[in-house]
């Protein structure tokens, strides 16, 4: 078969489309991905997609630009991972094929689709007629990371507790990140000395941006999640796909979203292009934020709200580096509640072969 991948941002490239590009290929059929437009985008999507193995790359490029590329395309099914479901439909109408799709949550559009699928059966109560076959994400998490061997090298544990600082995937909040890790840190030393750190980079960040973080004094590695999550006992995250690789490993998180990173944090749609505006913007932002955030049951991280309650620990609003570091030397030194956070974690994990499931369905759509 000729299969047409659609997907976006690097969460959905690196923990969606991978594996369900490694099972194709591994089944003989052939892949195009396309690399759609997406304001939450890291720029590293191409260099990411280019070490994927596929027949065909596309993108990213503008949205009038992708849409005429995909009228061209020929091709035997069209999944959609990630972004607007326009480009799918697009594609899916001038091929005359059907178009299968995986989301984590309904939008606009995906009613389009011959078939829904999802992770969770807390995320298909949102989408009536989704087919739940697992996250994605797990399937990502198990696979080798086929660049330079040494990225998979980590330092060896040298306190009783290791810290993993995760400063996301976008470079304009990782550049502002890096001076409140250093704060942490700072306090940690003082509150809790025998925890050390290690500041875990996307794989395909520049080899400069390592050396910027090393030099403010910061243990920075560019490693897989799996290898960098099993190594340590605790983590300080943001929001987004990596809480769910965290679960997956059963590692005790602090999810934080600090008021200062708010005119950082990218939001779709009209609210997001309000949100530039000056004065009014960052309040109509924050509304929007908020609206969003009520829709999660007042939850920030994937595992709270799909388990309804709160397991691992959240914080936002005003809050300031010392208040993290005195929040992470309070969770870090209760190592009961680290276990049993850690196994509740993993108890919600689910099965693996997500993409095994959902290449079945590609064959036989």
């Amino acid at each position: 078969m000729r299969v047409s991948l659609l997907t976006n941002g690097p969460g959905e490239l690196w923990g969606w489309a991978r594996p369900v590009i490694a099972e194709l290929r591994g089944r003989g059929h052939s892949v195009s991905l396309w690399l759609l437009p997406c304001q939450f985008a890291s720029g590293h999507e191409r260099t990411a997609a280019s070490s994927m193995g596929v027949d065909k790359l596309e993108g990213p490029d503008g949205a009038a630009s992708t849409l005429a590329a995909l009228s061209t395309e020929k091709t035997d099914c069209v999944v959609q991972l990630g972004g607007d479901m326009i480009f799918g439909r697009r594609l899916a109408k001038s091929a005359g094929v059907p178009l299968l799709s995986y989301a984590y949550g309904p939008k606009k559009g995906l009613e389009k689709a011959k078939t829904v699928f999802t992770a969770y059966p807390k995320m298909a109560e949102s989408m009536p007629g989704a087919e739940v076959i697992g996250d994605l994400v797990k399937d990502s998490l198990g696979m080798a990371f086929d660049g330079d061997k040494k990225q998979n090298a980590l330092p060896a544990k040298i306190g009783e507790r290791r810290l993993l600082l995760c400063p996301g995937s976008r470079p304009a909040i990782r550049g502002r990140v890096m001076a409140w890790f250093t704060e942490i840190v700072r306090d940690l030393k003082c509150l809790a000395s025998e925890v050390e750190h290690m500041v875990l980079l996307p794989v395909f960040a520049p080899d400069a941006e390592v050396a910027a973080w090393r030099d403010a004094g910061l243990n920075a590695v560019k490693a897989t999640p799996l290898l960098a999550m099993k190594s340590a006992d605790y983590a300080l995250t943001q929001p987004g796909t990596n809480n769910l690789e965290m679960m997956h490993c059963g590692l005790p998180c602090l999810v934080a979203v600090p008021m200062d990173f708010l005119n950082l944090i990218p939001v779709s749609g009209l609210p997001g292009l309000l949100g530039r505006l000056p004065v009014l913007g960052p309040r109509l932002k924050e509304r929007a934020l908020q609206k969003k955030l009520s829709q999660r049951s007042g939850f920030l991280s994937w595992p709270n709200w799909l388990a309804g309650r709160a397991i691992i620990d959240e914080v936002s609003g005003e809050v300031s580096p010392r208040r993290l570091a005195l929040n992470v030397t309070a969770a870090i030194r209760d190592p009961d509640k680290l276990s049993r956070v850690s196994a509740e974690l993993l108890n919600m994990s689910g099965e693996a072969g997500a993409a095994q499931r959902l290449c079945n369905a590609i064959e036989g759509s």
